[in-house]
């Protein structure tokens, strides 16, 4: 009895341990220790700490570009104007990256570099020596601040010294410094101004490319998006003389929806799955930006479960499908707070989504299940219980992606049944390593990008038909 206690208090404080040394919430700290092991889990939780070495632009031909050509001369011109570095990525299709500066990492490696550069702004202790101004603000104010994003008053958790129209020191919640700003507003103001900009960010820890403001982008010649988003796009395959009728289930504002759009067949459509009325006037706004046909596309207002039981008669050939989730994989993500009970309902809502997908795909429907997670629960878990329940069935991918991407299965087995005889089909589970076919995993760091999950697979309408290989 005593040797059971002081290993469940061993196990306690291993645990507090693992969740002190990673941020994350002691909940999500013990779910992926628990489905990974510790070692890779901590892993995988930090290397999401910082932001993606790269963002990623999909190149467009609009406006007045009259080719690709002249697309990627236009768009290379402006980014080396900012002083930006960057790449083509050929191997992703019309894709550029263009890379980010950690500052505090750079100026570590300036005063390496030279004995007379003496501080790091970015270190608590330069700034205690300075005795500024600083906020404490919550979890997503503190990653957008680091990105240059500017703080609401509604975002500070505390503050001192906040003097109007002078410098501050906007900080997490464990007291890294994530940028600099000025207060629009003294304390006092601050307290009861809630909802108005209190301080407006001059610079974040990261230096990331200000896509917004540029002109290209204004004119519709790139849209920026996700590694994972960029493969779940590029493992859909259309046919040239057949017209696609794409589902489109996503997180972003319709980039990604309107370039399948644009590689499908002509005559194809697409159709966007609302998140919100926003969603929709922010869809609207890119379709104009990116010069695209509005009468090949339509919105479905109601949840994907009340729509797929009206059994609509039009079924989808091609199913781009980012469900909600915790986005643990997206950086810079310091503090991944969310509790198992949160964590479960992402799992399931992903899960009944996908199986509403049998409703309102046609036979052979193509499907590309897009995460930015690194539980398994909202990734290989979701795609094998539905294979395992029939109807979808693995595709396979071709050989550099699989080399590049490579995703192992973390999938808990079924729990065997009385007619089982409660022993565990060890035969099944070693077929079931097949599935590691059909998905791709981006890890944050290997990849320089959001960590994220692809999987690429049909919808049969009758069970056991024939698996088709697909490149």
């Amino acid at each position: 009895m005593n040797w059971c206690t002081n290993l469940s208090r061993v196990i306690t404080h291993l645990k507090k341990d693992i969740s002190s040394l990673t941020r994350y919430h002691p909940d999500a700290s013990n779910r992926l220790c628990f489905l990974l092991g510790a070692r890779n889990a901590i892993f995988l939780i930090n290397s999401v700490k910082d932001a993606p070495e790269y963002i990623y632009f999909i190149l467009n031909v609009a406006g007045k570009a009259k080719d690709m050509d002249d697309v990627k001369k236009r768009v290379e011109k402006e980014v080396s104007i900012q002083g930006y570095d960057y790449e083509f990525r050929e191997d992703l299709g019309n894709v550029i990256a263009v890379k980010t500066t950690d500052r505090r990492q750079l100026l570590d490696q300036q005063m390496n570099e030279d004995s007379s550069i003496t501080e790091n702004k970015f270190k608590m202790d330069q700034a205690k020596l300075r005795e500024s101004a600083t906020v404490i603000v919550k979890r997503n104010a503190s990653i957008k601040a680091s990105l240059g994003g500017s703080i609401y008053s509604t975002d500070i958790i505390s503050m001192s010294n906040v003097v109007g129209k002078q410098d501050v020191v906007i900080q997490n919640m464990h007291y890294d410094i994530v940028g600099f700003g000025i207060a629009e507003m003294s304390e006092e103001e601050i307290e009861r101004s809630p909802g108005r900009i209190a301080i407006r960010t001059y610079e974040g820890r990261y230096d990331i490319y200000n896509y917004k403001e540029q002109k290209r982008y204004q004119n519709g010649m790139y849209s920026v998006t996700t590694l994972p988003r960029i493969l779940g796009f590029n493992v859909l395959k259309f046919k040239r003389d057949k017209a696609a009728n794409i589902l489109v289930i996503c997180q972003d504002d319709g980039e990604i929806g309107i370039a399948l759009l644009k590689k499908a067949p002509e005559s194809s459509k697409v159709t966007f799955l609302l998140n919100d009325p926003e969603h929709k006037s922010r869809i609207e706004a890119n379709i104009k930006r990116l010069d695209a046909d509005e009468d090949r596309i339509s919105y479905i207002d109601t949840s994907l479960t009340a729509y797929s039981k009206s059994r609509p008669k039009e079924k989808y050939t091609h199913v781009f499908a980012e469900f909600k989730s915790s986005e643990s994989g997206m950086r810079p993500n310091p503090f991944f707070d969310f509790e198992e009970n949160e964590i479960i309902n992402f799992a399931r809502a992903q899960f009944q989504g996908v199986r509403a997908l049998a409703l309102i795909c046609e036979n052979e429907a193509q499907i590309s299940y897009v995460s930015h997670s690194l539980d398994p629960t909202e990734n290989q878990e979701i795609v094998v219980q539905n294979f395992r329940q029939g109807n979808f069935s693995p595709l396979i991918l071709n050989e550099e992606y699989l080399k590049t991407y490579p995703q192992e299965i973390y999938v808990i087995p079924e729990i065997p049944s009385v007619s089982q005889g409660g022993v565990i089909d060890a035969q099944k589970m070693r077929n079931e390593e097949k599935y590691k076919s059909c998905w791709l995993g981006i890890d944050a760091i290997k990849h320089k990008s959001h960590a994220g999950f692809v999987a690429y697979f049909e919808f049969l309408s009758r069970r056991g038909g024939k698996k088709k290989r697909r490149t």
